[in-house]
């Protein structure tokens, strides 16, 4: 008995030492790894804060932020609530809520969320700036003009006030001035500010000035982007994409996942006011084949963005698998809890990893980021069973020159020729069934027209 207790206090003693972590510091773990983007792992503790102290208001306030950074939003904005509803004096709880709601689309919820933000808080300049984006989206521009401005008299050094101011300026036409709010906004920048707001104000300033026919200028401005952040995949697309210098073949990885990391909260309120219709005419363009709706396959959503096509596609699904090659997107695509399966890949490396898998691969507005179409085609091929299908978009290159395949356009995307779609199926075992054009979405207020090609596996 002795040495059994001598063995218990040697086996204490050579225990490694645990270290208690108080509810306080596991909090600030847990915002650090948020702010690293280690999401799942911030997650985890913020749920394990909860368990132990549930009404633990700032936990559930950032909790909900993360949340909606995976695609939960709806989540999101009752956890933040919650937190409101635990301690309704916390400014920057009713402004994040209001951010949250701004990129749902429910822009008086958010407005009323920032305004609450500012009674508690009347020179909050991030709420201020806020309220003016979304009251711009509302159509209320001379009263996100006050807000705006008033926000820059109390902070006249706040980039994305500016940014702001330039966007309402753009919406009433007054381009000389929201070139100069810009171009303000520039020169505010900072290195330690996000990638995605420094693209977003060099994208607005370049894009402003090919709208006023400033080619040379919006060149410039891309080059001094690229002189501030010399490794940004963004700026090296749209500058050959403004330059028509170093056109890529297609768009690179990391570009890719750069602007769908940084849209996705966004993406689907974005789309549905640009009136973006892919999804739809993909399904459409399936329904014409498909025609036994008891018939069940085993589908690719490829290149599922948020999940705009998931539902559409799971009425024919056995088995519906998403591959993105954006994170973002992955985890918003989540949300919706219809696909079997999701994953976060390059779509080409992914077919080729895949081959005789698919019944059906659809497609909405992910090919349009591949000048040559040649490899991804391929690809598709050998992932199909026989007699599978293949339906996807493109943007339609209408003024194509006699030897012109595809074009990279200024807003960062391919357009291609129809003789080169058709042409570029020639030497697969896939033939075009079907090649329809129709409106894809709108562009600065005109339609971008696009195809919509439906192709087979040919039974060997």
């Amino acid at each position: 008995m002795k040495r059994k207790q001598r063995r218990t206090k040697a086996a204490k003693k050579n225990r490694p030492h645990e270290k208690r972590v108080s509810l306080a510091e596991a909090f600030e773990m847990a915002i650090q790894l948020h702010q690293k983007d280690r999401l799942d792992e911030a997650e985890n503790i913020y749920r394990q804060i909860l368990a132990l102290e549930p009404d633990h208001p700032d936990a559930h306030h950032f909790l909900g932020v993360l949340s909606h950074q995976k695609g939960r939003s709806d989540e999101a904005v009752a956890m933040i609530q919650r937190s409101l509803t635990l301690n309704p004096d916390h400014p920057d709880a009713h402004n994040n809520l209001g951010n949250v709601l701004k990129e749902m689309g429910r822009l008086e919820e958010a407005a009323q969320a920032y305004q609450s933000c500012l009674t508690l808080a009347p020179d909050n300049v991030n709420a201020l700036s806020n309220l003016g984006a979304v009251l711009r989206e509302m159509g209320e521009y001379e009263e996100a003009l006050d807000s705006i401005q008033r926000a820059i008299e109390i902070a006249p050094n706040h980039a994305q006030a500016y940014h702001n101011l330039g966007n309402v300026l753009k919406k009433l036409e007054r381009f000389d001035e929201a070139i100069a709010a810009y171009r303000k906004s520039i020169t505010l920048l900072h290195p330690k500010d996000s990638a995605a707001f420094i693209a977003s104000v060099y994208k607005s300033l370049s894009r402003t000035l090919f709208i006023e026919q400033k080619h040379d200028e919006a060149v410039a401005v891309l080059k001094q982007w690229l002189s501030f952040d010399p490794d940004s995949p963004t700026a090296t697309h749209m500058l050959a994409a403004c330059s028509g210098n170093n056109i890529p073949d297609r768009a690179s990885d990391a570009y890719v996942e750069e602007t769908f990391d940084t849209f996705a909260g966004s993406f689907d309120e974005v789309l549905k006011r640009l009136d973006y219709r892919a999804p739809e005419l993909v399904y459409t363009a399936i329904s014409a084949q498909i025609t036994d709706d008891n018939k069940k396959l085993n589908i690719l959503d490829a290149g599922c963005g948020t999940g705009l096509c998931g539902p559409l596609l799971k009425k024919h699904a056995a088995n519906l698998v998403g591959v993105d090659l954006s994170k973002g997107m992955i985890d918003k695509a989540g949300g919706h809890d219809v696909y079997d399966t999701l994953v976060v890949a390059e779509l080409t490396k992914y077919l080729l990893e895949n081959p005789g898998t698919f019944d059906l691969i659809a497609s909405a507005d992910t090919l349009c980021y591949f000048g040559d179409l040649g490899e991804v085609i391929q690809a598709a091929a050998s992932t199909l069973t026989d007699r599978g299908l293949f339906v996807f978009t493109l943007e339609i290159l209408l003024d194509a020159q006699s030897d012109e395949s595809y074009r990279l356009n200024p807003h960062g995307r391919y357009s291609h020729s129809q003789d080169y779609v058709y042409g570029v199926f020639q030497p697969t075992d896939m033939q075009i069934i079907s090649l329809t054009k129709d409106k894809l979405r709108n562009e600065g207020g005109e339609p971008v027209k696009g195809m919509v090609i439906t192709a087979i596996k040919k039974q060997e």
